[in-house]
């Protein structure tokens, strides 16, 4: 299935082209690395496919409902939460069902509702209803899993109550990306993932990608990791879109046997021109 689609779009910086029709169609469960060298558009791309900015020409069309999360480069959260609060307002559902289950356990508790067999009944019907619909929603799990992705992030228990604002830029970004990972968007774009992590956080971060269940869309320098965590390359090259089905390393190769392939025709074009 098609969550989002990129249709003949171009960007303009003054009079000159940065890149123009550009294609590409991004499917559930995509592993996309978009690549290209510095100032070819990457990180322009990724605020359109974002909706940060909208295309000079062309369209983005997307599944009705479909959520993404995006990461700008070195982009870090800005709140005046503890890091833990912080963390915690992803759940904001999950907070509001706990506060009616603890308002009907209550109910169930009081005198007047237990001594009313009708009412006692209907009330714990609906308690058993909302505490399924929390079960399901991880309800019972999702602080074990705020502390499972704060730790891969090196956030450990005694940092909890630490205020964000208190935090280094490194820091910020790195929650920043904790907080999306735990939103499970349907479309994580990231541009530039891995600044500021060490090897033990950088290699739980490509585990924890690997088994993310929406799709991605990735720009970073970092080869190794793109390797890791995806399976087709897009390159933005000379204002143009080149698409590998591969990962960072078949790319390589790919790309060479495509830079040959053109050059040799320019060469048999240019032998045609002085026949």
């Amino acid at each position: 299935m098609i969550l989002l689609q990129v249709q003949q779009v171009m960007r303009r910086f003054g009079a000159d082209v940065l890149f123009d029709n550009v294609q590409m169609d991004i499917q559930e469960h995509a592993r996309v690395a978009l690549v290209g060298r510095n100032g070819a558009g990457k990180s322009t791309l990724l605020k359109m496919i974002a909706g940060e900015t909208v295309p000079d020409e062309g369209q983005i069309s997307m599944r009705k409902g479909l959520t993404i999360g995006y990461l700008a480069q070195d982009q870090g959260l800005d709140s005046n939460n503890t890091i833990w609060e912080e963390m915690s307002s992803v759940f904001a559902e999950l907070h509001a069902i706990e506060k009616r289950m603890h308002q009907l356990e209550n109910q169930l508790s009081d005198p007047a509702i237990m001594n009313d067999e009708q009412a006692y009944q209907q009330t714990l019907k609906t308690y058993d209803q909302i505490q399924t619909g929390f079960q399901q929603k991880n309800g019972y799990g999702y602080q074990a899993e705020i502390r499972g992705v704060l730790h891969g992030f090196q956030f450990d228990a005694d940092v909890y109550d630490k205020s964000v604002t208190a935090l280094s830029g490194g820091q910020k970004t790195q929650l920043a990306l904790a907080k999306l990972l735990l939103e499970k968007r349907d479309l994580l774009i990231l541009d530039e993932p891995t600044n500021h992590l060490d090897v033990e956080t950088l290699t739980w971060l490509e585990s924890y990608l690997q088994s993310y269940s929406g799709a991605l869309l990735i720009v970073s320098h970092d080869r190794y990791f793109l390797d890791r965590v995806t399976n087709k390359i897009v390159e933005i090259d000379k204002g143009k879109l080149y698409e590998y089905d591969t990962n960072y390393s078949g790319f390589v190769e790919l790309k060479v046997q495509r830079e040959e392939m053109e050059l040799a025709t320019e060469r048999k074009r240019q032998s045609l021109l002085r026949v």
